[in-house]
């Protein structure tokens, strides 16, 4: 009895583990795992169909309407998350009805969409005519900043009372308050 509660409970341990989407992201069901360049092509096969799609602000206007994104397309990894890569398919365009500041919308903040589909939009990336996939979003979450991880500080166990290593490790050297 006492070995199925602890496998019991590792089991639980390990799912809670597990990550998942934001609760605002969860909340709509949408289809995940759609590469940019198919819904482009086959823009009449998804108009309608709710996406989860994600990246990097590249332009945010505020019109009488609401908010619309321009957005450099990321691949998201299993929690939602633009990942930090180079390889983009291309540019969409996202609309929210509601009235999300530009200042904290900026240029450059990931961003992942959940919305309609609702096909294709002429437009220009400076002078040059593109076709954004267009999205009208029901849910919008802005990822926060994250610190690079050669900026942060942790603590390593050491034998510093043997060997004279501090044991802090830090990037330059020195902690953040010397």
């Amino acid at each position: 009895m006492k070995f199925k509660i602890y496998i019991l409970i590792c089991f639980l341990f390990l799912i809670s583990g597990c990550a998942t989407l934001p609760k605002p992201l969860k909340d709509i069901p949408a289809l995940r795992d759609v590469p940019f360049s198919i819904v482009k092509n086959n823009p009449e096969k998804y108009r309608d169909v709710s996406l989860l799609w994600g990246g990097r602000i590249t332009n945010c206007i505020n019109t009488q309407e609401g908010t619309v994104f321009e957005i450099l397309h990321l691949p998201l990894d299993r929690d939602g998350y633009p990942t930090e890569t180079d390889l983009s398919e291309g540019r969409f365009i996202t609309t929210s009805k509601n009235f999300l500041d530009c200042a904290v919308y900026s240029k450059g903040r990931l961003i992942t969409v959940v919305g309609k589909f609702r096909g294709l939009k002429e437009g220009k990336i400076d002078e040059m005519p593109y076709k954004f996939p267009f999205i009208e979003a029901q849910v919008t979450y802005l990822w926060k900043k994250r610190v690079p991880y050669h900026h942060r500080y942790y603590w390593r166990p050491s034998l510093w009372f043997w060997y004279g290593s501090h044991p802090w490790y830090f990037e330059y050297g020195y902690p953040p308050w010397w």
